[in-house]
């Protein structure tokens, strides 16, 4: 189990980040940057879903680890380019593809852990187009992330990744399900249970912890 330093909702506030409207790092981001922090076998990780690149360049930044960052949407990965660009000397990558085609172009087992922060609001809606792809999900897009996932790392590398508590259990029948066994939890409170941090193994054992919660107010 790993022991993490405090929450700190400031963590990652020295890295420049180009915006977009309706789709900017939020609690969820930084929880998910700070819960990905590596154990000392971890020197290359892939986001899934990098947005604007937010978490990607936070992983290199604060860890020192070399990254790749897959994005779908042309204008988050335009951004997260742009993004690298205000933050010098780190090593990072940024991918236009759908994560459902990382077969096409990646090879397997080749990142020592893999990170994601999915749309997984089954009912949210917005009339802003940005904001709406970001937070609108289904099951069937959240198992291809842990697909992705799963054919990306190496055998026993790690996955970090944030949900909404409304969708953990069919999120976690998912996960066995693929083969990625959560061994470590953390449950985020604003009024109320808001978000959840789940980090564990390809192919782990059935062993799973939970921390200390975190307040987000």
């Amino acid at each position: 189990m790993i022991k993490f330093p405090p929450f700190d909702k400031n963590l990652g506030k020295e890295i420049k980040v180009i915006d977009i409207e309706g789709h900017k790092p939020t609690h969820a981001s930084v929880l998910l940057l700070w819960y990905s922090m590596p154990t000392s076998d971890i020197k290359k990780a892939c986001e899934l879903g990098s947005g604007t690149g937010f978490v990607s360049l936070g992983l290199s930044k604060l860890y020192n680890l070399k990254v790749v960052g897959i994005e779908k949407e042309r204008v988050f990965y335009e951004n997260a380019i742009k993004s690298k660009k205000l933050n010098d000397g780190l090593d990072v990558e940024f991918l236009n593809m759908d994560v459902g085609d990382v077969k096409k172009y990646l090879l397997p087992e080749s990142f020592d852990m893999v990170v994601f922060n999915p749309p997984y609001h089954f009912s949210s809606d917005s009339p802003n187009h940005f904001r709406k792809i970001s937070r609108k999900g289904n099951f069937s897009l959240l198992e291809k992330f842990i697909k992705a996932s799963f054919f990306l790392l190496k055998n026993k590398g790690t996955f970090v990744c944030v949900v909404s508590p409304y969708v953990l259990p069919s999120f976690i029948s998912l996960l066995v399900k693929n083969k990625l066994m959560p061994q470590q939890m953390c449950i985020a409170y604003g009024k109320k249970a808001e978000l959840v941090l789940i980090r564990g193994k390809k192919n782990g054992g059935e062993h799973l912890e939970i921390d200390r919660p975190i307040f987000l107010k």
